[in-house]
């Protein structure tokens, strides 16, 4: 009986003593200031570390996950922890929000085309042709048809294009909030994460990656070579990449708002709206003195334009 009383009490204070330690780390940990060394990818996948085996750092997924994402974090940026996050064989030590691609992040880069199937009045002519013995008609039937055919593959090489370049914008897009979204350690343990874990186990495990503020323990990060040192308690560092597109026609580029753009052209003098297969296309027509501009936008984004002059 003094076993099974013993057993019990020991199920039932399990969960809330995990929960506490969770807890307790998340109250250390989250809100200082660190400073990482080395680089680390802008996506919530991270740097996978084992605290528990000899090579601590998965090498290979590191370079992977560098290959296929810019860096958010650099060897050497001040960054807080915004999230230490205890789970059943892991524990998530975010920075600077964690990583790019967790719920609500859209992460998709991808613009849907497909090319438009043949008219009815192409298929019609392909049956006049096939059905008419008369030379004469039957050249008269050709050239109309080459006619309808080449306007069906000039609008699916502009329709194509435009997907093209909405794809790159989007691409852009995303990967400029993968610079600003932070990235993370995920400390792995090859069973569960170990009972009554303390922080300075947590800082040892990350000891070789992060330099920890005095206060919490650690020592400050001596300064690079060469290059201004990094207080501890500075702003995180983010590198944004330019906009691609050059500016160009007056500042026009690719990347602009429907409302930029009409605020650097005017009031345009035309517009039309098509759909081809789900991607919805918002064109409008401006004049510039002499140069008559058409804008082709995308959910409301420059995705193309062309300038003809007169």
């Amino acid at each position: 009986m003094k076993t099974a009383a013993f057993l019990f009490v020991s199920l039932l204070f399990a969960a809330p003593l995990a929960a506490q330690d969770a807890q307790s780390l998340s109250q250390f940990f989250e809100g200082k200031q660190v400073v990482v060394k080395i680089d680390m990818p802008g996506s919530q996948q991270g740097v996978d570390i084992y605290p528990q085996r000899g090579s601590m750092l998965d090498a290979k997924a590191y370079a992977k996950r560098m290959k296929s994402f810019p860096i958010a974090l650099h060897n050497g940026d001040a960054v807080m922890v915004t999230t230490v996050k205890v789970k059943d064989k892991s524990i998530e030590f975010q920075l600077g929000g964690g990583g790019f691609g967790t719920a609500g992040d859209d992460t998709d880069t991808s613009v849907k085309f497909t090319p438009a199937p043949k008219s009815d009045r192409e298929k019609d002519l392909e049956n006049q042709i096939a059905n008419t013995d008369d030379p004469d008609k039957k050249t008269d039937l050709q050239r109309e048809l080459d006619y309808v055919r080449r306007r069906r593959e000039r609008d699916d090489d502009r329709n194509k294009a435009i997907a093209e370049d909405a794809a790159r914008e989007k691409k852009d897009r995303v990967d400029q909030d993968r610079m600003r979204g932070g990235s993370r350690f995920n400390l792995k343990y090859d069973g569960k994460v170990p009972p009554n874990i303390t922080p300075q186990d947590i800082m040892a495990a990350l000891s070789q990656y992060v330099s920890f503020p005095p206060e919490l323990g650690g020592h400050a990060q001596p300064p690079v070579a060469g290059a201004p040192a990094t207080p501890a308690a500075a702003a995180p560092i983010v590198r944004v990449a330019p906009a691609s597109g050059a500016p160009t026609m007056n500042g026009l580029q690719k990347g602009m708002s429907l409302d930029q753009v009409r605020a650097l052209l005017g009031k345009p003098t035309g517009s039309a709206d098509t759909e081809h297969d789900g991607l919805q296309v918002h064109s409008e027509t401006y004049e510039q003195g002499s140069s008559f501009i058409r804008a082709d936008f995308v959910n409301g984004v420059l995705v193309r334009y062309s300038v003809d002059v007169r």
